[in-house]
């Protein structure tokens, strides 16, 4: 906020705002409308967001700020963001994130934060000092470790909504019911690796940035498995498991197609109108923004949806249709 000097006007306070003494000869006015005089401005600390002198209540609060947290006058004190993962008042630049789930309000995270902190692992964004890594490694913020699905009845109730979502969209079940397994990070890589030498055609499906998958399909002498990382919320494991469910009807209906956009296009769309239909619209349509395969692809069968419809998504899954 600006601040202006000059000799006492007629009308003006008679008094600093700050020491209680009689203005006499020059002063200061803060754009906040704190008048002082040029005692306080020089031998008081200033507050680093709007550079008023602090008054005597913020001095005496000085010495019991946690480490880091800045001495803010009283105004700012009640306007300032807060950072949501080190939870200190922002006094320079702030940072959001496109979230994973949507907060109740934007969270924002300050710089030091953003450079230094660990990364959800979902969501990218920064995790806080209190927050514990998970037993393979990852970590998740608080908002997505508030939703996550843990144990194996709770992974099969999603997965049983998941498959009744699939069928809804589809029309049409599934000739096999692929059995589910969780798995952490690290088996998720063991299993990636041991079966894409195998079947270089089986398809998975990635996390924000392309390349932490979240689920791996797998059909073997005549067996099929969808595995899922651990750990994950529920809106997030639906939609990883209705996209996994994707690439099990191309394996039945249409084993031999490779098109990566017209393999992962399908698994994406059958996961976007799963989530629709649970109501997670927003989660949905954030795939939709994506600029890699999957997000292409998704684009690519919604519009083939809108223009021909659900028939022509089908056969465009199959390859029948170009």
């Amino acid at each position: 906020m600006p601040e202006t000097a000059g000799p006492r006007q007629a009308g003006a306070s008679r008094f600093c705002h700050l020491c209680g003494r009689v203005l006499i000869g020059r002063y200061h006015r803060h754009g906040n409308g704190l008048v002082f005089c040029e005692a306080c401005r020089a031998g008081r600390p200033h507050c680093p967001r709007c550079h008023a002198p602090l008054d005597d209540a913020m001095l005496a609060r000085t010495p019991t700020l946690a480490p880091g947290e800045p001495a803010l006058c009283g105004r700012c004190l009640r306007t300032t963001p807060r950072c949501a993962a080190c939870r200190r008042h922002i006094v320079g630049a702030w940072y959001t994130f496109e979230e994973l789930l949507a907060p109740s309000s934007v969270r924002r995270f300050c710089e030091s934060c953003v450079r230094t902190r660990p990364r959800c692992d979902l969501c990218r964004v920064p995790v806080g000092a209190e927050v514990a890594p998970l037993d393979d490694g990852q970590y998740r913020c608080a908002l997505c470790a508030t939703d996550m699905v843990l144990g194996d009845g709770p992974v099969r109730a999603v997965y049983a909504e998941a498959l009744a979502g699939f069928t809804r969209v589809l029309g049409d079940g599934l000739r096999e019911t692929p059995d589910v397994e969780v798995v952490g990070r690290l088996a998720m890589g063991d299993i990636r690796r041991r079966y894409a030498r195998l079947m270089p055609e089986v398809g998975t499906e990635g996390a924000v940035g392309g390349h932490h998958v979240l689920g791996f399909f797998v059909r073997v002498h005549g067996s099929s498995t969808i595995y899922v990382e651990r750990g994950l919320p529920r809106g997030l494991l639906l939609g990883t498991l209705a996209h996994e469910l994707g690439h099990a009807w191309q394996a039945e209906r249409a084993p031999d197609l490779r098109d990566p956009l017209l393999c992962e296009g399908f698994a994406e769309w059958t996961a976007h109108h799963v989530l629709v239909g649970s109501g997670l619209r927003a989660m949905a349509a954030r795939a939709t923004r994506r600029d890699d395969v999957y997000g292409r692809g998704l684009r690519h069968f919604l519009e083939v949806e809108g223009a021909a419809g659900h028939v022509a998504v089908l056969a465009l899954a199959t390859g029948a249709r170009k």
